[in-house]
């Protein structure tokens, strides 16, 4: 069984999310824009969430066991910064003075100490054209992280497991598919299966993904919702635990906190979204 505390579950969850969230800008202004977003993810790993190679060969590892955020460079060598030690604005200046005179030379280089995150998001702005700055208050909140280090050992071994039974069930699949990817903006992992081979988010698809909280949900959920709907849709009959959600979105929802007594929850995970993707795809169909 896999099982997450409730202790210093949001507190911890949160934090993560704070972290991750770093690592949007930095990869929005290093890396060429990619269909469907794809330049901003993070990779899911046995101890967290890794960033994509960085122009100079750099990445960058969020490390939930050890509680640490480490630039690996690539000449081996490496900076690691302790959640502990920091709150998300302070992370993310100690990340960006790694990167400064590095991978983030071109844009940082000139930069005094105190301007970093203002120059990286005026660069960010600039270069992709938009109507509006990005907001720097999801990169800079000041409260100490409060991230409780059992809590998130445990969320990367869910999520670990999680990841690998998506992984399987997209596998299985054929057609044109999403990579499996965790989402800093709402720290959900997610892969799309995509009706026709324009691999475009705005037609027929269906989403399967795992969310760590949201609004109405406090605790993690396994996902799945099909785009678009047809008129007049009737929500089809879905395996228990799983139900459709009732307010908002409309999407299917299975609580992790019913399938971690399970004991093979990978294979749970896998088979859960093997029957949903199955009624998904009728409801696409009809």
């Amino acid at each position: 069984m896999l099982t997450l505390p409730q202790t210093n579950w949001t507190s911890t969850i949160r934090g993560l999310h704070q972290v991750a969230m770093l690592l949007a800008p930095i990869h929005r202004a290093l890396l060429p824009k990619r269909p469907n977003w794809l330049h901003l993810p993070l990779h899911v790993q046995p101890t967290g969430l890794l960033s994509q190679a960085l122009p100079n060969g750099g990445r960058i590892l969020i490390d939930f066991k050890a509680g640490f955020v480490n630039y690996q460079r690539n000449n081996g060598i490496q900076a690691s910064f302790a959640f502990a030690s920091h709150s998300q604005a302070s992370l993310m200046h100690e990340i960006l003075a790694a990167l400064q005179h590095d991978e983030l030379e071109h844009i940082l280089g000139d930069a005094n100490d105190e301007a970093l995150l203002s120059t990286l998001l005026r660069h960010v702005h600039t270069n992709e054209g938009l109507a509006s700055p990005l907001n720097a208050d999801e990169f800079s909140q000041e409260e100490p992280l409060a991230i409780d280090p059992d809590v998130a050992n445990a969320y990367a071994n869910v999520l670990y497991s999680v990841f690998t039974g998506v992984a399987r069930y997209r596998a299985r699949l054929s057609g044109h598919l999403s990579p499996v990817v965790v989402w800093p903006e709402h720290f959900d992992l997610s892969t799309l299966w995509f009706a026709s081979g324009a691999m475009d988010e705005n037609q027929a698809h269906i989403s399967i993904g795992f969310a760590p909280y949201s609004p109405g949900y406090e605790r993690p959920y396994l996902y799945a919702y099909a785009y678009p709907y047809p008129q007049d849709f009737v929500p089809p009959a879905v395996p228990s635990p799983a139900f459709w959600n009732a307010d908002g979105w409309r999407g299917v929802v299975v609580p992790y906190d019913d399938m971690a007594s399970q004991n093979e929850v990978t294979a749970y995970v896998e088979q859960m979204c093997m029957a949903l993707f199955g009624i998904l795809r009728e409801v696409l169909e009809t």
